[in-house]
């Protein structure tokens, strides 16, 4: 679980694509990231959400941790067409002890969206956002959603 607060932003160093040679399924692939202050506690197993998708550290190496992103992950979410250099948001997984300051996020993605408009207003911004016809039901009123892990 996780806030959808974002605690820093990190930048992919690595995208092997098939990861079937670190014994996954083919289409599948294994990313490493560089993220200082998620990677402060982090551990074998341990779950990181990149850019809103909760992924599971398979190693971790100083300031940065490497991951496997399954296939239907690639298909689902904005992962699959992550490369080398682009920057990602970062958040630790909560824990009992943690302040829940957004709101509770799953980092189990349904699905990718279109920013279709965004209008300025003096004290924020309003984000009209897109999805497929399968998710448009989904969110409910006065719900709340997260856009690349971000809790809105």
């Amino acid at each position: 679980m996780f806030t959808g607060i974002v605690e820093e932003r990190g930048r992919i160093v690595d995208v092997r694509l098939d990861g079937s040679d670190a014994g996954n399924e083919p289409g599948s692939a294994r990313l490493t990231v560089h993220g200082p202050t998620v990677t402060s506690d982090v551990g074998h197993g341990d779950s990181i959400a990149v850019s809103g998708v909760c992924l599971t550290v398979v190693e971790r190496d100083g300031d940065t941790f490497t991951v496997d992103v399954m296939a239907e992950t690639l298909r689902r979410t904005t992962v699959g067409a992550l490369t080398a250099g682009d920057e990602v948001n970062l958040e630790r997984s909560v824990t009992p002890t943690t302040r829940l300051g957004g709101h509770i996020v799953q980092g189990h993605v349904d699905g990718t969206g279109t920013v279709v408009r965004r209008t300025e207003h003096p004290a924020y911004d309003e984000i009209r956002i897109r999805t497929s016809a399968d998710l448009a039901p989904s969110p409910a009123p006065k719900g709340s959603v997260a856009v690349d892990g971000i809790s809105l």
